[in-house]
């Protein structure tokens, strides 16, 4: 599966190809050729495409063919062929896979800072409980005691952990390697993305991440020539885990059937701030829904940004006040019974 990137940059590509007045065959033709040879994946998926091409003359098959494509991007390339709108919804796919890169961007950074942290921290207590505290004790042994309370416990921890090395060795390569495949692999990305939701499917964040990918849904939609009614079956198919306003945009298909206008059953989700609901109101009245939808997308994606940006700078001071403690209340618990012997003897 190709990543948000690699999908932004080749609907890009396509988007002026179509503009140019090429056909798909002929700019698939010209992709192919400016593959490097070494580029074995490449080279197979725009050899696919062409073939394909050539044979059927339809594009949304040829991107079926390469098994490399998510599925809303061939959805809403066949709805752009069959509403002969195909080098607008590729345009509008490029922004929103633009989009969605920089968001997992935004959330590899929420998460890869702390745990940088968090990690750097960790070994930190790791030499203290390994390396430092059997020193105390060699100083107690020396004073004719042993270390008791906390610092005793650490001391076991440290034996332990001298023992069995092989048991945190392996969960730590465990653990380095799952932080990897979800920040480096495009299935890792898509699970991470997943996870995300299911974690904090309740925060403000996500929600608003999924009212940006709605919008974007419902522009590349209207922009295509699409009905309100498939629309909002798109829209849905990108809320993998937000099932609350899945069933929204469901019930609001049911309502736009019944004859009631798309912004008022839109206002009745709750999915924008009333703000965004009368620019929505407005923009259809004036035909403009598409374009208004599109600004609120690119609005909401600045917030989010913001937000995980803020998030961040709350996440790494705080993961560093927490752990100094700990690691001051490890030293303490070693040093103030050995700072107490030392007085009775002075």
């Amino acid at each position: 599966m190709l990543s948000n990137s690699e999908v932004a940059v080749f609907c890009e590509q396509s988007g002026m190809i179509l503009e140019s007045g090429l056909s798909m065959l002929e700019g698939i033709s010209i992709m192919e050729e400016d593959v490097e040879p070494h580029n074995t994946e490449y080279k197979k998926m725009y050899e696919d495409m062409r073939m394909c091409l050539e044979e059927t003359g339809i594009f949304h098959e040829a991107l079926t063919k390469t098994g490399l494509f998510p599925s809303y991007v061939i959805q809403m390339t066949k709805i752009g062929e069959e509403t002969g709108n195909l080098d607008v919804v590729m345009k509008g796919l490029a922004a929103y896979y633009e989009r969605e890169e920089n968001t997992m961007q935004d959330i590899k950074s929420a998460i890869s800072y702390p745990l940088m942290i968090l990690c750097m921290l960790l070994a930190i207590m790791l030499v203290m409980v390994v390396k430092v505290v059997p020193v105390f004790n060699q100083v107690y042994e020396q004073l004719g005691t042993q270390i008791t309370g906390p610092g005793a416990v650490l001391l076991k921890a440290g034996e332990a952990l001298k023992q069995y090395w092989i048991i945190p060795t392996v969960l730590l390569c465990v653990f380095v390697v799952g932080v990897w495949w979800l920040l480096k692999t495009t299935k890792g990305n898509v699970a991470l993305r997943r996870l995300t939701g299911k974690v904090f499917s309740t925060k403000s964040i996500v929600k608003r991440l999924n009212s940006a990918r709605v919008s974007s849904a419902f522009s590349m939609a209207l922009q295509s020539g699409m009905d309100y009614g498939r629309s909002f079956d798109m829209a849905a198919t990108l809320l993998e885990n937000d099932e609350e306003t899945k069933q929204k945009l469901m019930n609001c298909k049911e309502k736009m059937f019944e004859g009631e206008s798309f912004s008022k059953v839109i206002r009745e989700t709750e999915i924008y701030s009333p703000l965004q609901s009368r620019m929505i109101m407005i923009a259809e009245r004036t035909g403009e829904a598409d374009q208004a939808l599109s600004k609120i997308a690119v609005q909401i994606d600045g917030e989010v940004t913001a937000d995980i940006q803020n998030f961040v700078s709350v996440i790494e001071p705080t993961l560093v006040i927490v752990l100094s403690v700990l690691l001051g209340g490890m030293l303490l618990s070693v040093m103030m019974p050995l700072m107490g012997i030392l007085s009775v003897i002075g």
